[in-house]
Parts: structure tokens; sequence; C-alpha cells
């Protein structure tokens, strides 16, 4: 799971369609993987990967959630100054 130099696209691993993941679950790991830094975090927030990827924000948590259970991403509360800001996504090798 590389990017290019120049970031026309991006890879995902082959396991991915032996997953059995959801058509919403594929769209937002897909989507973490694309946005995605060198150590595998993003800290989008889950109205932007939502409107990114096409739906509801609600969706997007299920979502979120189904794919920390399974293990394809673990997700990290971030604080600056005290307050919650958007959380740290972390893309798990499959």
């Amino acid at each position: 799971m590389r990017k290019n130099c120049n970031g026309q696209f991006f890879l995902l691993p082959n396991r991915i369609f032996d997953e059995r993941l959801s058509p919403n679950e594929f769209i937002v790991y897909s989507f973490l993987v694309r946005a995605k830094d060198s150590a595998g975090q993003s800290f989008w927030s889950v109205p932007m990967i939502a409107k990114s990827c096409s739906m509801c924000a609600s969706t997007c948590r299920k979502v979120l959630r189904s794919l920390e259970s399974g293990g394809y991403i673990t997700i990290s509360k971030r604080f600056i100054g005290g307050e919650q800001k958007s959380n740290l996504y972390t893309v798990n090798k499959i």
C-alpha cells in the first residue's frame, strides 16, 4: 500500500477482496488508505470522510466502528489544548 510520487493513484492489497467487506466498508477503507500519511495515519473528520465517500455521517460512524472491530483500522482520540479534535485513524496491515 503505497502512493506513487505524483499522487495519481494508490494501491490496495489484493487480499482486501477476500475480506468480505460490505460496499460501504470497502469505500471507507479505500478512502483511508488513500488519505493516510507515510505512518499509515490520517485525521480527517467524520463529516469530511462521509462527504468524500457519498454517505451520511451516521453511516460513516457505523462503518468506522465496524472497520475498527474487524481490525482493519485503529481509532484514537486526538486532544489539542484539552479539547477533543478529529480522531486519528491508523490503517492496519491486513
